[in-house]
């Protein structure tokens, strides 16, 4: 019972660094008062390093100036140096208002919650912040993503990440909706602790993101 509940908080509470929160910089929404929903996966590596994301969010266009983000992500990480391994999991919800200047947008994700009592207990954060420039069918963007988890218990958990990044992304219409492929390349810093072990290294690393777009609806 003790391993299924340390598995269940590290999912809860995102041990695994994301490679960042939401999309790209694209405006997929012409119309204020306007919604989409999209979902998307991906694909990163760097030097001794894979990361799997799932990612599904909704888009709501407020104002020709504003527009909120919501939704939540799940990463896979398997990390190995030195002969040591490092394998985790996790999963955050985020809002991630962004603002807009005709084609360029500013947008700042955040997310983070705790949990303690009977000796153990978790903490974990994270944010996220985006400049771009965008039509209706590719961006361009970058952005600086920080990260940190801990988990206190029987076997504690530890794991922080720093990270910037630049991409881009284009879309194609299938139907009423758009389906998109990213790259995005990132420099990044993780420290990764679990018991005895720790994999503490700084690289550079790819990834490439495949999502889809729903219809503009009201």
């Amino acid at each position: 019972m003790n391993r299924i509940a340390v598995v269940l908080v590290v999912l809860a509470a995102c041990a695994a660094p994301p490679m960042g929160l939401g999309m790209g910089a694209r405006m997929p929404i012409s119309q204020t008062g306007h919604s989409v929903l999209a979902g998307s996966v991906g694909m990163g590596a760097g030097p001794g390093r894979q990361t799997f994301q799932a990612e599904a969010q909704g888009q709501f266009a407020i104002a020709r100036w504003f527009a909120l983000e919501m939704g939540g992500v799940y990463t896979q990480l398997a990390a190995r140096s030195g002969g040591k391994e490092f394998n985790t999991l996790g999963g955050f919800p985020y809002v991630r208002p962004r603002f807009r200047i005709d084609r360029v947008s500013i947008a700042v994700a955040l997310s983070g919650f705790g949990f303690g009592g009977g000796g153990g207990g978790f903490i974990g954060g994270v944010a996220d912040a985006q400049v771009g420039y965008g039509t209706g069918t590719w961006s361009v963007y970058g952005g600086a993503m920080a990260h940190g988890f801990e988990l206190v218990s029987e076997q504690s958990l530890e794991t922080s990440s720093r990270a910037l990044r630049v991409g881009g992304e284009y879309t194609t219409r299938v139907g009423r909706s758009r389906l998109g492929i990213a790259v995005e390349v990132y420099r990044q810093h993780d420290d990764l602790r679990r018991g005895g072990t720790r994999i503490e290294s700084q690289f550079m690393a790819a990834a490439l993101k495949l999502s889809i777009t729903s219809p503009e609806f009201r």
